[in-house]
């Protein structure tokens, strides 16, 4: 087996065949080897992907070969701060593993991981600063007024979307809600809620609301009608797919026989609504931002940042803060200038 070098967002086109340079079952196979350590399969497919490009890039076929100042070149020919970052992370524990295997010089791997690699200073960047479209926080009129408002047209799909929105209102990931299956969703219990596992295989929660309840019951319900029989637990609540990369796609029924993925319905209802590119994770961070900005007749919060981070589940709170809280101009330094002065 070998890594195919072309088919692939990682992948460049070289003047000279890379495949005449090294033996392709040997790099192929120890590649592979690594990859297997981890159980997700798109993890797997971004290593095979990144590290084909990194020995193409290089021109060697051996761990041993590989040069500092060609993984720092290859890191750096990104321009994206994040992306350099994880790059060189990857390549990194790559590099490790090929230590305790016995396929790498340690002094490489250290001269990697030192303070004085230059881009360890490059530091990381949140909220998407340098995508096309950056993180976008919509307010609680755009959400719940326009964008909800849009998927209300009294269809089938308008309901399967108003649902799908709402459960990313409610700060569901993109891969939460694709595979989110009926006997997660308890409805008929005394406290309504939502309960599956997600990312790192970890139990999540959600307490929907009452128009949230009450539209995941139309939806189930409008489904059972159309196709004559209960579902079962084991059945998708939202039959869609995730785009990019490693993407899958679920098997969709009537109602909702289109398979498309949580990114087409977002952007469509959001252009729809009249609100301009909104990304699936923009309904996350609009659900930390919505709570963020809550406040009472005193101007006090209603939700501090454990509440936010509980919320989104995160396991660090300042991953809640860095990338989710929307910056509020609070005015600060003028009402310090007051009473400094």
């Amino acid at each position: 087996m070998y890594i195919p070098l072309r088919g692939s967002r990682y992948s460049r086109t070289r003047s000279r065949p890379f495949l005449e340079l090294y033996d392709p079952s040997h790099l192929g196979a120890l590649v592979r080897e690594f990859s297997l350590r981890y159980s997700n399969a798109n993890t797997r497919r971004q290593y095979e992907a990144e590290l084909s490009d990194l020995f193409h890039y290089a021109g060697v076929g051996d761990p041993r070969e590989l040069t500092e100042s060609a993984i720092l070149a290859w890191c750096g020919s990104f321009r994206a701060n994040n992306t350099v970052r994880n790059r060189l992370s990857r390549v990194c524990t790559f590099l490790r593993w090929c230590v305790r295997q016995g396929y790498a010089d340690p002094a490489g791997v250290e001269a990697l991981m030192s303070r004085d690699n230059p881009l360890r200073q490059i530091p990381r960047l949140y909220g998407k600063v340098q995508a096309p479209r950056p993180a976008r926080w919509l307010n609680q009129s755009e959400a719940f007024e326009q964008l909800v408002g849009a998927c209300r047209d009294g269809t089938d799909l308008g309901l399967r979307d108003e649902v799908l929105i709402r459960l990313g209102l409610a700060g569901m990931r993109s891969a939460g809600i694709i595979h989110l299956r009926i006997g997660d969703v308890r409805l008929d219990s005394d406290e309504p809620r939502i309960e599956w596992i997600g990312k790192k295989r970890r139990a999540r929660k959600v307490v929907p609301g009452a128009s949230l309840v009450a539209v995941l019951a139309a939806l189930q319900a409008r489904r059972e009608e159309l196709l004559g029989r209960p579902l079962g637990p084991s059945e998708p609540v939202i039959c869609c797919g995730k785009s990019g990369f490693g993407g899958g796609q679920l098997a969709a029924d009537r109602p909702v026989r289109q398979t498309v993925s949580v990114q087409q319905i977002v952007a469509k209802r959001a252009e729809l609504a009249g609100l301009g590119h909104v990304a699936p994770h923009d309904l996350r961070r609009t659900a930390a931002g919505i709570l963020h900005r809550s406040v009472g007749e005193d101007g006090s919060h209603h939700f501090d940042l454990l509440d936010i981070q509980k919320v989104l589940s995160h396991s660090d709170p300042a991953t809640t803060m860095r990338s989710y809280l929307d910056p509020l101009d609070t005015g600060v330094l003028s009402r310090v200038a007051r009473v400094l002065d």
